[in-house]
């Protein structure tokens, strides 16, 4: 089985915590993504979706400040109609959140 080539995908990752940010970009890198955004909340998410284009879209579901942290930068890719993939991450793992991000469609739901 051949790799996948992911050093042309355009990768947007909303997370509040530097480190734990920095330390999703690194493994990123290692995985061969070249071209990762960040945002801090919802509203700096919003601002590069109007910039770029993501195939994927990676977003911690509690963010502070925002009850709604990933879900709503989920909802708005989906009024947005855009056609990423969408991992929610979490450390806050509930079933009903669960649940809820893959009712919405997201491609995976990972406990940091």
């Amino acid at each position: 089985m051949q790799d996948l080539d992911v050093s042309n995908i355009h990768l947007l990752l909303v997370e509040d915590n530097p480190d734990y940010l920095e330390l999703l970009i690194e493994e990123l890198a290692d995985f061969g993504y070249q071209h990762i955004e960040t945002a801090n909340d919802p509203d700096e998410a919003k601002e590069k979706l109007n910039q770029h284009l993501f195939e994927v879209i990676i977003a911690d579901m509690r963010l502070k400040g925002d009850s709604g942290g990933g879900f709503v930068v989920f909802d708005e890719i989906q009024k947005r109609n855009i056609t990423a993939v969408v991992i929610i991450l979490t450390a806050n793992d509930t079933v009903k959140d669960c649940r809820h991000a893959f009712k919405l469609g997201a491609g995976d739901y990972i406990s940091k």
